[in-house]
């Protein structure tokens, strides 16, 4: 009988990385004519109506938790959507964020579940990839900085790219782009699977 108190991580990273997939490519879908072409930018107007949709009640919330009056509403704080001419711009502002998002998201549920000490050249890769992501969005590798062995698809992560930017920022050329971190994650999914039916396979011996 299987065990149900402790859920396999591999089982819960399948799905987590599912997920992340989903909503990273349901975004890029979205923006895709406006990244492209510059059409169909998004309408904010529309996205009022769905911030109506909440439990709290932010106009009875006067104070902070560390004591300083909020005398907005955070929505009221949004940007506008910018109109950039290039669509390598484009692309940056639309997809950088979500990116840099999904890598932290599965690189803390490596870290989480102990998956991330793996010597798995791409889970390294990715951990490194998060390790650029709070460090402004660039590597910063040490001259003396130990560096296990960290590639995805013929890019490899070592001190020779100290300093590179993690994504381009329209102008800059950037170490990976979006289709990398779609693959990358794709590519996890399927490791975790295999190491997900080793166990099984070890369960049922």
């Amino acid at each position: 009988m299987p065990d149900t108190t402790h859920p396999d991580p591999c089982r819960l990273g399948v799905a987590f990385i599912d997920a992340q997939l989903l909503s990273l490519c349901t975004h890029a879908g979205l923006l895709a004519d406006w990244i492209e072409n510059g059409e169909r930018a998004p309408d904010f107007s529309a996205l009022a109506r769905l911030i109506e949709h909440r439990h709290a009640k932010p106009e009875a919330h006067t104070h902070s938790e560390d004591g300083m009056p909020m005398k907005n509403d955070p929505s009221d704080a949004l940007q506008p959507w910018p109109s950039l001419p290039d669509a390598s711009q484009r692309m940056s502002f639309a997809l950088r964020v979500p990116c840099t998002n999904a890598i932290l998201a599965v690189a803390d549920f490596f870290d989480v579940h102990r998956l991330s000490s793996s010597r798995t050249p791409e889970v390294q890769f990715l951990m490194r990839l998060r390790d650029a992501a709070v460090n402004g969005g660039r590597f910063r590798i040490g001259v003396d900085e130990y560096v296990p062995h960290a590639a995805y698809g013929g890019l490899i992560v070592d001190k020779t790219i100290d300093g590179k930017a993690l994504f381009s920022d329209g102008g800059e050329t950037g170490f990976i782009a979006f289709g990398d971190v779609v693959g990358l994650l794709a590519y996890l999914r399927k490791l975790l699977k295999s190491m997900q039916a080793v166990i099984s396979a070890g369960d049922a011996g």
